[in-house]
């Protein structure tokens, strides 16, 4: 593992280097650990308000609470999209040395603008159903589903926004404005050339079958997958492909139409003939889909990473243990992050691929699995570690161990080497801080 170790070292090392000197990368990174702080505080009500007990969610709606634990989780994760565009912009701005809240807040008009804002209901009227349309916004693009497109508002507007004023297209006023109301006024011109493009791009896209700029993307991303029906390589494909668009920042949401439809078919068909005592249709697949899952546990990382040298790491590693243990893994993808991380595209696109194709093989072969799939209802915090013995008793139980041996042995160099870059970073700066105290100390010694 050392040799292993110090081979990735010599070699990311170098390249991560190299590639986060790069400021569209520096401002992603930067961007995404200042939202950190929503997904670690929200995280607390989101495991009590789904907590994996039978009838706990059924209990908090008949007193009225579950509503509450929705709205609060919404207001965090539901319109998470909102507060990435922000910060990123607001990091990227300052990678390129322009007005850093001017360029935030500008790139979250232009991200609501491109947005539908109309909703489609059903009313009753006169004992009929009615269509209505009302203005309204969908958390579904305010979320997850929206946030590779907020990404790309938010790092062209901004780098647009700096093009602008570095040709000073802006107001000129006298300096005995107040520096506030100039910052607030300068950027008219700018910003009106900004809205016009975002008025045309809206157009333009409201002209397709999606109707919209978020829906032509996830229309695009969904093609291909629309035909898979429920199969072990359809399984393997479409959960690789979340693994590898999270990757890129692009959330598992955009991909919730074949994916939704696919396990809903392995669900309940498989629920129906085991109730009727028959083969599950959808056995393997079902099977590689738990597998994979498991091999996707991020509750190893976080553990790592509670054992890092790094402070940071470390922290950042109590925090996030135990909403990973309950399946919330926002906290170390943004607060890492791993998402664009070069460090950690290995363990993150090919470790869930490897327990796929291990899953199938273990299954067909060696450990045939008795499944008992009405366990796939729990709730979705319920830790992988619970439901799966209880799924499939003892083989299952060595499937999972076996998926989450493969997890360890992908993740912990990687996490290692991560580690390593940023003790070396907090010694580094911890060196340059007492080298200014100490020039501190020695200046006033001489004004003395």
């Amino acid at each position: 593992m050392q040799k292993l170790e110090s081979f990735l070292s010599s070699k990311l090392l170098p390249l991560s280097q190299k590639l986060q000197q790069n400021k569209v990368l520096a401002a992603l990174m930067e961007g995404f650990i200042r939202t950190s702080p929503i997904t670690l505080g929200v995280a607390l009500i989101t495991i009590i308000g789904n907590f994996p007990f039978p009838g706990w969610i059924n209990y908090l709606k008949s007193i009225g609470v579950y509503p509450h634990v929705e709205a609060i989780t919404n207001g965090a994760m539901g319109v998470f999209s909102l507060y990435v565009v922000y910060s990123l912009a607001f990091s990227y701005a300052k990678q390129l040395e322009t007005n850093e809240r001017n360029s935030a807040i500008i790139s979250l008009a232009s991200f609501v603008m491109l947005m539908p804002q109309t909703i489609v209901t059903t009313a009753m009227k006169d004992g009929h159903a009615v269509d209505s349309t009302i203005g309204a916004l969908r958390l579904d693009f305010l979320g997850g589903q929206g946030l590779f497109i907020g990404m790309l508002i938010a790092l062209l507007v901004t780098r647009f926004y700096a093009y602008l004023s570095k040709k000073n297209i802006m107001i000129k006023l006298p300096d005995s404005v107040p520096p506030m109301v100039t910052q607030s006024l300068a950027p008219v011109f700018g910003v009106t050339i900004i809205f016009v493009i975002m008025f045309v791009i809206r157009v333009l896209f409201g002209l397709t079958a999606s109707g919209s700029v978020f829906q032509f993307f996830i229309d695009v991303i969904n093609a291909p997958l629309n035909s898979l029906v429920a199969s072990p390589l359809s399984i393997i494909i479409i959960v690789e492909l979340l693994a590898v668009l999270w990757f890129f920042g692009i959330h598992n949401a955009v991909l919730q139409g074949p994916l939704g439809a696919i396990s809903m078919t392995m669900v309940v068909t498989n629920i129906s003939a085991f109730q009727k005592g028959q083969d599950l249709p959808y056995l393997i697949p079902s099977v590689i889909y738990t597998g994979m899952y498991a091999a996707g546990f991020m509750g190893f990382v976080a553990f790592f990473m509670i054992r890092s040298k790094s402070a940071k790491m470390k922290q950042l590693g109590k925090l996030s243990l135990v909403p990973s243990i309950f399946n919330i893994n926002e906290p170390v993808m943004f607060g890492m992050p791993i998402i664009l991380n070069p460090i950690f595209f290995i363990p993150q696109v090919f470790t869930q691929l490897i327990a796929g194709f291990v899953t199938w093989a273990l299954a067909t072969t060696i450990l045939p699995i008795s499944l008992n799939p009405t366990m796939s209802l729990l709730p979705w915090t319920t830790p992988t570690f619970i439901k799966m013995p209880f799924a499939g008793g003892l083989n299952y139980t060595i499937l999972l161990v076996i998926c989450m041996l493969i997890s360890i042995v992908m993740w912990y160099p990687f996490v290692k080497i991560a580690d390593k870059r940023e003790y070396e970073l907090e010694l580094a700066a911890e060196a340059n801080k007492e080298k200014e105290t100490a020039e501190e100390i020695k200046a006033e010694g001489v004004q003395a």
